[in-house]
């Protein structure tokens, strides 16, 4: 029995996604499954493996989020990614259902984790409260994420023991932005890790400071974001150095690629073109390397005659880290609440200019809210350029219609047709 439970935990939580989605687990036993602490720390582990994946950050959700953009156009030959190029993405688009399926999966190891955990009792209650904490920060981001992506989603929040779990209506995103602000604030100040690897008590703030702007809740986004800023982060002097030296004093949660097989990302080899040995599936705007300014050094990391993004350059191995969140956002989400408030000019002009000077520019001032909101606009655009924002920029500051062409219900794509036809909860 103790063999055929420990089988179990590994496919769940191991890399093959067809496994969970087609084999749910009939029946979970954590005072079997788990023998000890280390077990259950293995199992958290599979949690962050989850968000490694090529369907999540190891390529689809930052190629998708420039490439559904001003930012950025499809140069390979990869027609599915066209539809995104175009903001006409039809619902049996294969990456489209990569997008929807693998925050899935990470949420399904998120609430199976939160279920060993809450019945494992060989730890202390501060010690299991921690462990809660970092698994509800994840399964936050993960909603976090998805509800950008497609508005109303189905909600689950207990792990998927049989069939009939697999079929949950869609709920509002209202009710989303709920449930991840009740995840975050029980995750709020239990996490006592400080490696940016793992989930930490800034990165809980830092999610809380990003979700409070999406709801526009801008007094508790600055709040947040400034707690973020007062603590023991600090920007980078050199802007290149956030791509060659891991693990820096301006990561807040970054996830650790290695060359193994299952623990590459893609994101070199879709970024370099292909007399450099890449795909070029994610080519830079013309549109987007005019509009930096010409002492923009952020713009020295677009290169070539024909240009390419070489923030991430390990095209053969796949080992290039990836920024899940930095503290450069925070000044910059700090100065947008604080702008659409219309408080202190001078902090708001602070703020933009931490990052413009970090980029070789001149400092800004201006007296007028609105273009201070372009500012910022145009500093995000330029400071996150293929990071993969670029896209929920636009749609949550309303902008996707003007810049993007795209009507207000066409910001959010459709939900795949394979949810559609297995999901009979769905209308």
């Amino acid at each position: 029995m103790k063999n055929k439970l420990l089988i179990i935990l590994f496919i769940i939580f191991s890399g093959c996604e067809g496994i969970l989605e087609l084999q749910p687990t009939d029946s979970i036993s954590s005072d079997i499954a788990i023998l000890n602490e280390s077990d259950l720390q293995n199992v958290i582990r599979g949690c962050y493996d989850a968000l490694q994946f090529d369907g999540y950050y190891g390529r689809l959700i930052i190629v998708i989020g420039d490439i559904g953009s001003d930012n950025a156009y499809n140069g390979g030959t990869i027609l599915e990614y066209d539809q995104f190029n175009k903001n006409s993405v039809e619902q049996d688009n294969r990456f489209l259902e990569e997008i929807w399926t693998t925050p899935y999966i990470a949420i399904n190891r998120c609430n199976t984790a939160i279920f060993y955990t809450n019945n494992f009792d060989q730890i202390t209650e501060t010690k299991r409260d921690e462990y809660l904490a970092e698994l509800r920060f994840l399964r936050a981001l993960n909603y976090f994420n998805l509800t950008r992506l497609f508005k109303d989603l189905p909600l689950k929040l207990k792990p998927t023991m049989d069939t009939e779990d697999l079929n949950v209506p869609l709920s509002d995103q209202s009710i989303i932005y709920e449930q991840i602000l009740e995840d975050l604030n029980f995750a709020n100040n239990k996490i006592e890790n400080t490696d940016p690897y793992y989930a930490t008590d800034l990165a809980v703030k830092t999610l809380l400071a990003k979700v409070y702007l999406e709801i526009e809740d801008y007094e508790k986004a600055n709040n947040y974001a400034d707690l973020v800023i007062s603590g023991d982060k600090e920007l980078l002097e050199s802007f290149d150095e956030l791509f060659t030296i891991e693990n820096n004093s301006e990561s807040i949660f970054e996830l650790s690629f290695t060359e193994t097989l299952t623990d590459k990302n893609r994101l070199a080899e879709y970024c370099y073109p292909n007399n450099l040995g890449g795909r070029y599936e994610i080519a830079p705007e013309i549109t987007l390397i005019n509009s930096f300014e010409d002492e923009d050094v952020r713009k020295d990391l677009f290169l070539g005659n024909t240009p390419y993004c070489n923030k991430y350059e390990s095209l053969t191995s796949g080992a290039d880290n990836v920024y899940i969140f930095r503290l450069a956002e925070l000044y910059l989400i700090r100065a947008e609440a604080n702008a659409r408030l219309q408080r202190n000019l001078t902090e708001v002009n602070n703020d933009i200019n931490k990052i413009r000077l970090r980029a070789g520019l001149n400092n800004i001032f201006s007296s007028s809210y609105s273009e201070l909101l372009d500012f910022i606009e145009s500093e995000r655009k330029h400071e996150f350029a293929f990071e993969g924002h670029r896209r929920f920029d636009l749609v949550r500051t309303g902008k996707a219609s003007s810049v993007l062409g795209i009507s207000k219900e066409d910001c959010y794509f459709p939900i795949p047709l394979s949810e559609i036809n297995t999901n009979n909860q769905i209308d």
